[in-house]
């Protein structure tokens, strides 16, 4: 799928708080592509104060450096759409009905199976660096956090899964979504992105400024912001934390 990430070192960690703090104290001297994985990440980090819970030896936690010194830091929410069509490619080959629930969670379903956590360096207006921290539930199959829907490949499979097999498939896959944004294929990214939104076109309740209403997602701007129709008609766009998705 290219080789964009030839030179990327592979560091095996058997057990680490969390991949993201442990490759951000080395990320400048690594190169491009080069991931930090473990099967035991005691203390895994996901958005805002939220806790990544992964059962040892059984799931898909890593790091991946990138430098898309190439995207304006206005461009940002791109690394988030290239590294979630990744995820959703990768876990597309072994089920269906997957989806990504803006801003960056994998979904199965009305399950969550992945988290990403995207952590950008902005140099002047342009983004030096990207850490994105990545977990996947493979072959785990019971969740004792207060995650109120979890899921896994195993859960849905019944099979079971290799986790250093499937690290170095999905950083193909990453790989070549990364290089649709290298060669600025921005509409097809957009396109794509669009088309496995998480409840994409269908009327949901959603809660924002304390208040619920009844909308329809239509997408995401380039810039990361969703965008939900109303039933009258009007068009809103939300940051992260801005909109609460129901059940």
């Amino acid at each position: 799928m290219g080789n964009i990430f030839r030179n990327g070192q592979t560091i095996y960690l058997e057990k680490i708080g969390s991949t993201n703090t442990y490759i951000s104290k080395i990320a400048h001297s690594l190169p491009e592509g080069s991931v930090v994985w473990t099967i035991n990440q005691t203390n895994g980090r996901g958005q805002a104060e939220n806790k990544w819970e992964s059962e040892p030896n059984k799931n898909l936690t890593f790091s991946l450096v990138l430098n898309p010194q190439f995207l304006q830091a206005s461009q940002q929410f791109y690394m988030s759409k290239v590294i979630a069509l990744g995820i959703t490619d990768f876990i597309s080959l072994h089920t269906d009905n997957v989806s990504i629930k803006w801003p960056n969670d994998i979904f199965v379903g009305d399950k969550k199976i992945a988290g990403i956590l995207i952590e950008n360096a902005i140099e002047r207006t342009y983004i030096k660096q990207t850490i994105s921290g990545i977990g996947i539930n493979l072959n785990q199959t019971k969740f004792s956090s207060n995650a109120p829907n979890p899921t896994s490949l195993a859960l849905l499979t019944g099979q079971k899964y290799d986790i250093e097999s499937s690290l170095f498939l999905l950083i193909d896959l990453i790989e070549y979504r990364y290089s649709l944004l290298k060669n600025s294929e921005l509409k097809t990214i957009d396109t794509n992105f669009n088309e496995i939104l998480y409840r994409n076109n269908q009327l949901f309740t959603y809660v924002a400024n304390g208040k619920a209403f009844e909308g329809t997602i239509l997408g995401v701007e380039p810039t990361g912001e969703l965008i939900i129709k109303d039933k009258s008609g009007k068009i809103h766009k939300f940051l992260h934390k801005e909109v609460e998705f129901t059940i």
